[in-house]
């Protein structure tokens, strides 16, 4: 039996939101750790845009799963039968609108928790805070995504190929991750003061850029394939037929690939530590930490893009059985 809207979001809501508290806190906690365990009011803007960026990437897809769940039937969405979504209030829900908006809801989030009396109730504040207001956007935002869905024709094709889509993501992630260890340059181990060839920084640059990846590619096992269904529903995916990069280390079980990618690490930091030196470079620890972790982000690059192309045909197969099921009842 096709459960109803209602009932089927009560259910999705209890899952949701213990998941959402769990992001945001790694992400936070994260922050809040390379901080030293402290806030500040300087800390008000980095933390606005990490969080905002966190809830773009939360809702960026919600459009797409809904288009997954109507199609399929998964869900009973006759209450929305009637019902239309005006282009204001369509402009005002995409995505990248919705958190340019939060970035400032989020700076003013921040700077009320600091308000109160003790550092500790502040981001205790912030910590049961922010998780619950993402989840209200997203509530707010998922019935205007489902009748989107039902009524209106999507805009056309937005990714030509998985290498687009994935270079946006990673693109988003690094923009986070640079936000979440830029109060380390405060850190006694990462000051550039003794200039970029020091052992001490080199190895805890190391340390840290495994850190970080190691991060990443837990959130990277997080499935796509019913994303991308939703898409190809859509309209809005044209994936050509293209194969993989890199396959002969794909083809290497993962504790090779690290094996290989730490010898490559290690080399690379020394490299950049050295040209760096050498030409003088302004002593800027984002622009380092970025250089430094090329490898790591490169090879993130390549992780994802092997583990969704295999989402993505299996998309693909789901898509396409769908299709000839649809084809057999007609």
């Amino acid at each position: 039996m096709i459960p109803d809207y209602f009932k089927f979001i009560r259910f999705q809501d209890k899952r949701i939101l213990p998941f959402f508290y769990f992001i945001l806190w790694v992400v936070l906690g994260f922050y809040w750790k390379n901080n030293d365990y402290r806030l500040t009011p300087a800390d008000a803007w980095p933390v606005a845009v990490i969080l905002a960026i966190t809830l773009f990437n939360l809702i960026y897809e919600l459009k797409s799963y809904w288009a997954y769940s109507c199609v399929i039937g998964r869900v009973d969405v006759e209450s929305f039968e009637g019902k239309t979504c005006s282009p204001l209030l369509a402009f005002f829900t995409r995505p990248t609108v919705v958190s340019l908006i939060a970035v400032g809801v989020f700076w003013l989030l921040v700077q009320a928790c600091l308000w109160l009396p003790s550092a500790v109730y502040s981001i205790i504040a912030l910590f049961l805070v922010s998780p619950l207001l993402v989840f209200l956007v997203f509530r707010a935002l998922r019935p205007v995504y489902v009748t989107q869905v039902l009524t209106q024709v999507s805009s056309g094709v937005k990714y030509k190929s998985l290498s687009q889509y994935v270079a946006c993501f990673v693109v988003l992630t690094v923009m986070v991750n640079v936000l979440s260890i830029n109060p380390l340059k405060a850190n006694a181990d990462f000051t550039l003061r003794d200039g970029f060839f020091s052992a001490k920084l080199m190895v805890a640059m190391l340390i840290l850029c495994a850190v970080v990846l190691a991060i990443n590619l837990i959130f990277a096992r997080l499935s796509k394939r019913y994303i991308f269904l939703g898409r190809m529903f859509l309209k809005e995916i044209d994936f050509s037929p293209q194969t993989t990069f890199f396959t002969g280390l794909q083809s290497h079980v993962f504790i090779v690939r690290m094996l290989i990618l730490l010898v490559v690490q290690c080399v690379w930091i020394m490299l950049v530590s050295v040209l760096l030196s050498l030409v003088n470079a302004p002593a800027i620890f984002e622009v380092y930490y970025v250089l430094c972790a090329l490898p790591c982000i490169g090879y993130y690059f390549l992780h994802l893009y092997w583990h969704w192309h295999n989402e993505f045909l299996t998309g693909c197969d789901m898509y396409f059985r769908y299709e000839e099921i649809k084809k057999r009842n007609n």
